[in-house]
């Protein structure tokens, strides 16, 4: 998790592009910023110090931007000035959306997959096969030119109050079959207390998990669970790696 550190260390690069700032909410979901708050309720900053060694994310999400405006917050600004990587993006007013089994979240969720971009073309993306090589033998199953978010925290998906979920946080998209989210999302619903089954069933209601090669997600299954139990300690929910183990049993027995 990276340290968020004040915001009032960036002010003048923000009013730059904001105006005076009037009002400022520290916002404290996500890992991935060390300054992430609310400007004048217009405007999200998230910003990393040019010398930390993931400022490189911030371009990615530059790069990524145009292609998930059906999906994301717009990107307004970026300032890249006084030791400081800065992105301003269009506030959008809303929650964090919740995986409860009896939540109303999830479907906005499945319909916010309906608009799901492919990969896009000139904007370099890590590469599943790649991403996960190190967790599984046959991550070559994971190959394709989809678009993936990837981390499927409840806290990266805002609930919008027009009624519609958003994806936050494209630090780390990746190109990949076009099931390997809907993959993604199982764990955590897992995680979050739903039974192996029903979290599955949740994902195959959403297009891009349509009759996906069940050799290929078992194989993912696998290497998620070897992935959250290597991260340990570090995972942003403690019953990832638990999670995943409990849907490769479902798959396999």
């Amino acid at each position: 998790m990276t340290e968020r550190l004040p915001w009032h260390q960036t002010q003048a690069l923000i009013e730059k592009h904001t105006g005076p700032v009037i009002t400022a909410r520290p916002v404290s979901e996500g890992f991935n910023s060390e300054i992430a708050v609310i400007i004048n309720d217009t405007t999200f900053v998230k910003g990393l110090r040019t010398d930390h060694p993931r400022v490189w994310t911030q371009e990615r999400e530059r790069r990524i931007n145009p292609h998930i405006q059906n999906v994301s917050a717009p990107l307004r600004w970026s300032e890249i000035t006084g030791g400081w990587d800065l992105n301003g993006f269009g506030f959008i007013e809303g929650r964090p959306a919740s995986y409860e089994a009896s939540s109303l979240d999830l479907e906005l969720i499945i319909a916010m997959m309906a608009h799901w971009p492919p990969a896009p073309d000139g904007v370099e993306l890590k590469r599943a096969e790649q991403r996960w090589s190190s967790y599984s033998d046959k991550s070559e199953m994971f190959a394709g030119e989809w678009l993936s978010h990837t981390d499927w925290s409840p806290t990266n998906i805002l609930i919008g109050s027009d009624k519609r979920a958003y994806m936050l946080d494209w630090a780390w998209p990746t190109r990949g079959a076009r099931w390997i989210d809907p993959a993604c999302w199982i764990v955590w619903l897992i995680a979050c207390g739903h039974h192996p089954a029903q979290a599955q069933a949740w994902a195959s209601k959403i297009p891009l998990f349509a009759a996906p090669p069940a050799d290929a997600v078992t194989a993912f299954a696998k290497a998620q669970a070897a992935m959250w139990e290597d991260i340990g300690d570090h995972a942003p929910h403690p019953g990832l790696a638990a999670a995943a183990t409990r849907w490769v049993k479902h798959r396999t027995t």
